[in-house]
């Protein structure tokens, strides 16, 4: 996907609720305390956490964004290659994630290609899963210390991006400058909640964490309100390096962020469609599932984690520790706990994703017209064709006969939509665009496969025509996604629509142009040039109702906003038909061309074709 979006992590809302929220329970605890309880500097206090907060949300933004500048792309490929089962899906998801440092924006991403059609929601629940795994590698990375490098880490990114002057590099030291946020924005906290070391009021408020239910409802809380589990970690860490936790009530608003997180998925899938909508909901169940699941073994996981941080430390009543012996010991363990959580979880669920399927299929119900819309499956490429050229290419003109019966109905809904645009319709129609061009991808994919064999000099022009004809597909795809679509979308927003005597016009013209593409797939498929001669033909009649439409424009024109919004739209949409047909012609010509192709791919373009 060249274009995807992700939600703002750190919504100012988002924020100054969490301020206020921490205002209150701090101040609350002052209102509390008895006279002997120790004189604290709460202004002080207050402002190096909030202001560590702030470090430390800014240097995880510049951290993500700079990633998905260095290796966004190679990521979002990597995502959409390889998720071919579940268990490949869940590695990507956990690799992805790792590297990017958020499993929200995986999650997100993985929603939108979903809904593009890039991806089913079967290898979308693995990729999910597996980016929950991903995502604890930021707890072990912050539970190792590594804080004592903060500011040379932020003076090395500043001299990368300020002595560089190609993006990926300065991309780099946004990165490396970011992390240096992180650490120095926990250290930041970790000398504001100090004092609160020797402040009993504080250290009874914390003893309420050992109650798993209050824990996971505010790692809950915190994680939906920042949009980051990251950052619950990174404070999770933080408190336990001051001692202020013990192992059950770290794992416990862990558990918390695990479901927290959910949200921003979640939030992605509005105006989504149906598919993505279902992703999200298996976002949600699995990891609400998790957490029900292990709740009551929660001693157990941390009995568990401990051993494996350190096996002499596990017969230690946690309840009796001191400040200095959690501070020390638990930061380490919460960070492993949360791993095995995850990683436990993954292994559990993973072979259960078809009853996850089933699940959310009953909470968003599979619709008549999304069974009519479903993923368009290859028919006749098979692999086993591969060694005999000539046949695998009749395998390709046979296909892309399916995707010309396919795509005429696809063209005449766009077009009904034109009267009357709907944004149900048009949104399903958008996925459909996408699914088609998934489909046109395996084509090529296909195609390319045979070029690996020895051709003949006649199987050469038979590769290079069906190879730019193919291209030609893209290309028609593209002129209805930005000519006809963005277009009706535009419509609908501005609740406007063309003129009656501009629909009919548009209404012929579409027609036309319809039978054209139609007519120029076919003469490929069939090896027939009477079609191809009947697309040359029938130019005229286009031509004539192009000069119709400008007539029509010219006489309507009227100097206001309004009639120049409308005018605008309609311009756009007659020039979309004018690239398509000029598009068909091409098909047309290359059916019709009795020397030999050059060894080249036409330009896909829309430049003008007599």
């Amino acid at each position: 996907m060249k274009n995807y979006r992700y939600l703002n992590q750190y919504n100012f809302a988002y924020i100054a609720t969490f301020i206020l929220s921490l205002s209150i329970m701090l101040f609350s605890s002052i209102a509390f305390a008895g006279e002997n309880a120790p004189k604290l500097d709460w202004f002080l206090m207050l402002m190096k956490l909030l202001g560590g907060l702030a470090l430390f949300l800014y240097g995880m933004e510049q951290l993500i964004k700079s990633l998905l500048v260095v290796a966004g792309e190679q990521m979002k490929n990597l995502l959409a290659k390889l998720t071919t089962n579940r268990v490949m899906g869940a590695i990507t998801g956990a690799g992805v994630t790792a590297v990017i440092q958020s499993s929200s924006v995986t999650s997100v991403l993985t929603v939108g290609f979903v809904s593009a059609g890039l991806m089913t929601v079967g290898q979308a629940a693995g990729v999910i899963m597996g980016a929950n795994l991903g995502t604890t590698i930021t707890a072990q990375v912050i539970a190792f210390k590594v804080t004592n490098f903060a500011l040379l880490m932020i003076a090395v990114g500043f001299a990368i991006q300020f002595f560089s002057k190609l993006n990926k590099k300065i991309a780099i030291g946004r990165l490396i400058m970011g992390l240096g946020l992180i650490f120095f924005g926990m250290n930041i906290m970790s000398e504001g909640m100090a004092p609160l070391k020797d402040y009993q009021p504080f250290l009874d408020l914390m003893l309420q964490m050992q109650t798993p239910i209050y824990g996971i409802l505010i790692g809950f809380i915190f994680t939906a309100l920042v949009q980051s589990s990251s950052a619950t970690i990174g404070i999770i860490i933080v408190m336990a390096s001051n001692g202020f936790l013990t192992l059950p009530a770290g794992i416990a608003l862990a558990m918390g962020a695990n479901v927290g997180t959910t949200v921003t998925a979640l939030l992605a899938t509005i105006g989504k469609s149906r598919e993505a909508k279902r992703t999200g909901y298996i976002h949600l169940l699995f990891n609400v599932i998790g957490v029900l699941i292990f709740l009551p073994f929660i001693p157990e996981l941390a009995h568990f984690s401990a051993y494996l941080t350190n096996p002499n430390l596990i017969d230690i009543n946690q309840n009796t520790m001191n400040i200095a012996f959690l501070a020390e010991h638990t930061p380490r363990q919460i960070a492993n706990a949360n791993t095995l959580f995850n990683f436990i979880s993954l292994v559990i669920f993973l072979p259960l994703i078809p009853v996850f399927i089933w699940v959310v299929n009953k909470i968003v119900p599979i619709l008549d017209n999304e069974k009519n819309s479903a993923e368009f499956e290859i028919k006749f490429l098979d692999e086993s064709l591969l060694s005999t050229p000539s046949m695998a290419m009749q395998a390709v003109r046979q296909e892309i006969e399916i995707y010309q019966q396919k795509h005429s109905f696809f063209y005449k809904r766009v077009m009904s939509l034109i009267e009357n645009p709907n944004l149900d319709k048009l949104s399903r129609e958008d996925l459909n665009l996408q699914r088609f061009r998934s489909y046109q991808r395996k084509i090529l994919r296909y195609l390319g496969k045979i070029n690996q064999s020895e051709l003949s000099s006649n199987e050469q022009n038979e590769y290079l025509k069906l190879l730019n004809v193919v291209n030609v597909m893209e290309s028609m795809l593209e002129t209805i996604e930005f000519n006809v679509l963005n277009v009706l979308h535009s419509l609908f927003q501005n609740s406007t629509k063309p003129s009656e005597t501009m629909n009919q016009l548009v209404g012929q013209l579409s027609n036309e142009v319809g039978k054209s593409i139609d007519r120029a797939l076919l003469s490929i498929s069939e090896q027939n040039k009477e079609p191809a001669l009947s697309v040359i033909a029938i130019k005229p009649t286009i031509d004539l109702l192009i000069q119709e439409a400008l007539k029509h424009q010219i006489k309507k024109f009227q100097p206001t906003e309004e009639r120049l919004t409308i005018f605008r739209f309609e311009m756009q949409l007659v020039d979309g038909f004018k690239q398509l047909h000029t598009l068909a012609k091409r098909i047309a010509r290359l059916q019709l061309i009795e020397v030999p192709i050059e060894n080249k791919i036409d330009n896909p373009g829309f430049e003008k074709v007599d």
